[in-house]
C-alpha cells in the first residue's frame, strides 16, 4: 500500500518528491512454508534518503474493533523486522528482512501485521512556500496458523450477496462477476458486471448489492491457492417458499 504524506513547508518554489518504491507489498507466511522473506526498498530520487521502518500488529483485523498496536518485543508479537532504520543513497537499494517468530503449530488463526516504510523529513527552509510530497509504503504481513481451516460461507438474499469467513485464515476475494444470461466473463465481448474484491479475515463479513439477477462467480485465494466459486441466484419459487416458511 502506498501512502502520500503532504507536508507544507518553506523550502522551495518547486514540489519535491521523495522517490522510494518497494519490491512487494504483501508478505505471506504460509503454514509449513518459509519463515523469513526480504523486501527491497529502492531510492529512485536524486538525494540520500533516511528511512524509518515501523511494524505494528493488527488486533481484530477487518472488524469495527480493529486496532493497530506498535510493539517493542518481536518475540511476543511474532514478527521481527530488521533493520528499523536505514540510509539509502540515490539509485541504490537495501533489503528489509521479515522473520516469523511465533510457533505456527500453536497459532489458532492468522496474525496480521502492517509495516510502515517511510522517509524521514529533516528541517527545511526557504523564502517561498510549496508542498513536499513524501511517499511512504505499508507492507501487509500475514502469518497463517499451522493447520488452516478455510470456510467461506455465502448466501444471496433479497438481491444481496453475503459472505462470511468462518475459517481461521484470511480469504482474498479477488473479484465477483455477474453476467447476463448466455454470457461469461471469459467471452471477449460481454456485458458482465464486476464487483471490487476484498480481503476477508477470520470471523469477518462482507455484503454487497447485486446488479443482476443471475448467478454469481467469485474468484478468491487462500494463500497461493486460487479458487473459483459459482453461486446460483435463487429462483423466484425458492424465494416464495422461503418467505412462506418465515
Amino acid at each position: 500500500m502506498r501512502i502520500l504524506i503532504l507536508i507544507l513547508g518553506l523550502f522551495s518554489s518547486l514540489s519535491a518528491l521523495a522517490g522510494i518504491s518497494i519490491s512487494k507489498a504483501i508478505v505471506h507466511f504460509e503454514a509449513g512454508g518459509q519463515v523469513s522473506e526480504d523486501v527491497e526498498v529502492f531510492n529512485q530520487g536524486d538525494e540520500t534518503l533516511y528511512i524509518r521502518i515501523e511494524p505494528s500488529i493488527i488486533k481484530n483485523p477487518g472488524s469495527e474493533q480493529a486496532q493497530r498496536v506498535s510493539y517493542r518485543n518481536p518475540k511476543d508479537a511474532g514478527l521481527l523486522v530488521t533493520p528499523q532504520r536505514m540510509v539509502i543513497a540515490p539509485g541504490a537499494r537495501k533489503r528489509v528482512r521479515f522473520v516469523r517468530l511465533d510457533d505456527a503449530a500453536e497459532a489458532k488463526e492468522d496474525r496480521v501485521f502492517r509495516v510502515l516504510i517511510k522517509p524521514e523529513v529533516g528541517k527545511v527552509s526557504s523564502r517561498e512556500t510549496a508542498v513536499k510530497v513524501i511517499i511512504a509504503y505499508e507492507v501487509l504481513v500475514l502469518s497463517q496458523p499451522g493447520k488452516i481451516k478455510p470456510d467461506l460461507q455465502h448466501k444471496i438474499d433479497n438481491g444481496k450477496l453475503y459472505l462470511y469467513n468462518a475459517g481461521n485464515t484470511n480469504i482474498l476475494i479477488q473479484n465477483v462477476y455477474q453476467c447476463p444470461p448466455g454470457q461469461s466473463f471469459r467471452d471477449e465481448q460481454h456485458q458482465c458486471k464486476e464487483l471490487s474484491g476484498k480481503r476477508l479475515y477470520a470471523d469477518t463479513r462482507w455484503e454487497s448489492e447485486l446488479p443482476l439477477k443471475t448467478n454469481v462467480t467469485i474468484h478468491y485465494s487462500i494463500g497461493l491457492d486460487n479458487r473459483e466459486l459459482v453461486i446460483d441466484f435463487p429462483r423466484q419459487d425458492q424465494t416464495n417458499k422461503k418467505t412462506a416458511k418465515n
